[in-house]
């Protein structure tokens, strides 16, 4: 028997694994696809600071584009946001899941790659498509938006379309700004959502829309409208992809007996814009060091998890209540706008202010993962 079973090699899933393997838990990643997905399924924005502390920054073999200045569009209104010292970067989040799979497997991780959960027995045992049975003392589910072991033992209910991102997105090789990042809120190119050009370098961008779900709309019509938009000169889409994330308020529990529920599976995603892979790391590692306490008996229930991830649900759940009320009263234009006019005049007049709030708030994080790790 492993002491912990995760299902879903993302990046939760090996955040997760990863921690637990290395305080000396025997575990096991259970991951559908045998690589993961080429190209990544998401914009692939991230917050420098975030690729720093989980030292995701000294690989060179993946691009790490920094982001100086963003363009955002609300109907009409654009509003410019110049920075000191980038915030954001674009990443090749491809290459950061193999690492990441790799350094779980170099920690002693068993990897069952190209298979994927059929069924869940409680409270140990997990039954593969290939109707291999393995059994975990402790499982933690990072299958995404699916929540496969979240929805079989009820913690998480069906959603509703509109609480589901759904999303489309070309890598297109072109000529690109290498320091701009594009956003066009609302109609006509992102209705009840948002359309992106996240620069990868000056030759490649990721160019996409997500919307709300539940509204008819002609995707791929949307997005070649909004790339004939944003860019005027010749260009070549690579690849295309469709997917779905969550845009919904997070699950109020987050674990139950021996299971743990981490990134897009515990809905741990920001509803206004879909981003999700900071709290994809924060609770991927969150569940592997609680799950060594655990095996280790230094702790006598997984509540812990829940009480560090409390003050994030709760925070997700305000934004999650904002975007039901834009939803309900369909001011999408007069919400956004307010919202990024305050930012904006913010970022003009004192630049600093944003980018110590946003960093503030990461370095919480931290902290609670540091004093977990010495504790």
């Amino acid at each position: 028997m492993f002491d912990v079973i995760v299902i879903g090699g993302n990046l939760a899933g090996t955040s997760a694994a990863i921690n637990a393997s290395s305080r000396g838990l025997n575990v096991a990643l259970v991951e559908k696809n045998e690589q993961p997905f080429s190209p990544a399924h998401c914009g692939e924005a991230i917050h420098k600071d975030i690729l720093e502390y989980f030292d995701l920054l000294h690989n060179h073999e993946y691009i790490k584009n920094p982001i100086m200045e963003v363009i955002i569009n609300v109907g009409i209104k654009k509003y410019n946001y110049k920075f000191k010292t980038p915030l954001q970067m674009i990443i090749d989040r491809n290459y950061i899941e193999n690492e990441l799979l790799q350094r779980a497997e170099k920690q002693g991780v068993k990897l069952i790659l190209g298979n994927r959960m059929k069924d869940f027995n409680r409270p140990n045992d997990i039954i593969l498509a290939d109707n291999t049975v393995i059994q975990g003392k402790i499982i933690i589910d990072s299958s995404g938006i699916a929540c496969q072991v979240g929805r079989l033992i009820g913690l998480a209910n069906k959603l509703r379309p509109e609480d589901i991102g759904v999303g489309i997105q070309s890598r297109i090789q072109g000529n690109f700004n290498v320091d701009t990042m594009k956003l066009w809120f609302h109609k006509p190119y992102g209705p009840m959502g948002y359309a992106w050009l996240f620069p990868l370098n000056d030759k490649l961008a990721n160019v996409g829309i997500g919307i709300m779900g539940g509204q008819k709309f002609d995707m791929k019509e949307l997005l070649d409208s909004y790339i004939k938009y944003e860019i005027k000169g010749d260009y070549k889409i690579l690849s295309t992809y469709r997917s779905c994330v969550p845009i919904t308020a997070p699950l109020n529990r987050v674990y139950k007996e021996n299971v743990m529920i981490t990134g897009d599976a515990a809905r741990l995603a920001n509803s206004l814009t879909a981003g999700g892979m900071r709290y994809a790391l924060i609770s991927g590692s969150l569940a592997g060091i609680i799950a060594s306490k655990y095996i280790k008996k230094e702790i006598n229930s997984l509540e812990l998890y829940q009480l560090n991830l409390n003050k994030t649900i709760r925070s997700l759940t305000k934004i999650y209540n904002i975007k039901r009320k834009m939803e309900k009263e369909k001011n999408f234009i007069k919400i956004y706008s307010i919202i990024f006019s305050i930012a904006c005049n913010l970022n003009n007049i004192a630049p600093n202010i944003c980018q110590n709030y946003l960093f503030k708030s990461l370095r919480k994080d931290w902290r609670i993962i540091d004093s977990l790790k010495v504790n």
